[in-house]
């Protein structure tokens, strides 16, 4: 390739800029491997512009059980899953979800027929997967909703739950209501049923906090509003579980594998398997300057019956533990990615005490990567959608430093998409303080091994 006064020129073809080059070398790249794999390309080149938005689709039934930020547009999944399904020659299937969050993926995998291991670190995010993928025996869960709202309507004189600062995040009188709740809940035998109840507890929970639910992390309302706050949880609770218990699994289907945990030491030291399809989402930077999911789970996690959690109970005492342990939380020095040129460039170009974060995330990214290459089957699949953040008002490119780092490890691109995010939700402004904007636009990425 030359270079000269600002233009490339590669095989007698011109290129203004590195990123036309870029783009062009990857529609190259995916041009090559398509015709290899057999005609993924082919079938993506045929849906038209703007379909994998999913304009006006929103969550419905099982996927609107519950409460979880950022969630995966059940759709999507089911659209990109079945088109990858039809490509793979064989009769059983397995699919993993290394940041399974609220179970979208797996619940479309289970639907599909598929055999799906689901890995998180937030124990809430494992408690509403399992809760979603659960089989249930009807007239069981029937049976203990009307038990327990007999309890309920007998108003046991049960004592107040206690943690660290309830009295900040919810009324006297709120806890004193959700106290019994969770008193009746924990009476319940079966722990499949128990943990249905535990999800629409947490709903509940969400609805009568004192926590300001126009961001992700935690900020009291002002005191007028919470004085607005009407004490109808009982009620409210009730409808939630007469209405989630409609859309949970009664018949028979594959069942789904759920793990607790960093998902690097599970791959690394718990996991034999590989599988056909990797399908998932991952953070697109640290927790805490991007989506803290810990801190949108944890009050509802302060009041689950912790022998129903699978954390141990250290994580829970600590209102950002969560997202502390969680990918890029930790301090790292950079090691495994100084040769990947793409994120070096975008290194530079931010302000220099931002770095840090940056540097943390992607070295933990470049390990989940290389895992998740050894546990992915020759000829299988990885399908990662991905989002290209801002911090300094430049955006981080996610989706050209997962490229980079998977060619590393051998895995061929095989499709680069574009979708609008039009649901997700997601405030405008993640950290006013770190000055990182969320981002309206995700990236799919399709490799193959």
């Amino acid at each position: 390739m030359l270079y000269f006064k600002g233009y490339f020129i590669k095989n007698m073809i011109i290129y203004t800029n590195v990123e036309e080059y870029k783009n062009q070398l990857y529609s190259i790249l995916i041009m090559e491997v398509g015709n290899i794999m057999g005609g993924i390309v082919t079938e993506l080149n045929k849906y038209p512009k703007d379909f994998w938005d999913f304009k006006g689709k929103t969550k419905t039934g099982i996927h609107s059980i519950g409460k979880y930020p950022a969630t995966m547009v059940p759709d999507m999944q089911y659209e990109l899953l079945n088109l990858v399904r039809e490509r793979i020659k064989k009769k059983n299937i397995y699919l993993l979800d290394p940041f399974c969050g609220s179970g979208t993926t797996l619940v479309i995998a289970q639907k599909l027929g598929m055999q799906a291991t689901g890995i998180d670190i937030n124990p809430y995010a494992t408690l509403l997967s399992a809760t979603k993928t659960n089989v249930y025996n009807r007239n069981s869960m029937l049976s203990a909703i009307r038990r327990l709202e007999k309890s309920l309507e007998n108003k046991l004189n049960v004592p107040n739950h206690y943690f660290n600062n309830i009295e900040k995040w919810f009324r006297s009188d709120i806890i004193q209501s959700l106290s019994q709740i969770r008193y009746c809940i924990m009476q319940e035998k079966s722990k499949k049923i128990r943990n249905f109840f535990w999800i629409c507890f947490s709903e509940t929970i969400s609805k009568f906090s004192n926590d300001r639910t126009s961001t992700f992390k935690l900020h009291t309302l002002p005191e007028d509003k919470i004085c607005l706050i009407t004490d109808n949880c009982i009620e409210f609770f009730l409808k939630k579980i007469y209405e989630n218990s409609m859309w949970l699994n009664y018949d028979k289907k594959s069942k789904v594998h759920i793990i607790y945990g960093d998902c690097i030491e599970i791959m690394q030291r718990n996991m034999n398997k590989k599988f056909e399809i990797i399908c998932t989402s991952p953070p697109y930077g640290d927790n805490s300057t991007t989506v803290t999911y810990g801190q949108a789970s944890i009050l509802s996690l302060k009041w689950i019956d912790e022998n129903d959690l699978s954390c141990p109970p250290n994580i829970l005492e600590k209102y950002s533990t969560i997202d502390r342990i969680s990918i890029g939380g930790e301090k790292r020095k950079i090691n495994y990615t100084s040769f990947i040129a793409s994120l070096s460039q975008y290194l530079e170009k931010i302000s220099p005490h931002k770095r840090g974060k940056v540097i943390n995330f992607f070295e933990d990214y470049y390990e989940v990567i290389d895992n998740l290459k050894d546990h992915l089957t020759k000829d299988g699949y990885l399908i990662m959608t991905v989002g290209n953040r801002s911090i300094d008002g430049l955006k981080q490119p996610l989706d050209d430093i997962t490229i980079e780092i998977a060619k590393t490890f051998g895995l061929k691109i095989v499709s680069k998409f574009y979708r609008n995010i039009l649901h997700k939700k997601t405030a405008s402004t993640v950290s006013n303080e770190n000055e990182v904007k969320s981002i309206s636009e995700e990236t799919v990425l399709i490799f193959t091994k």
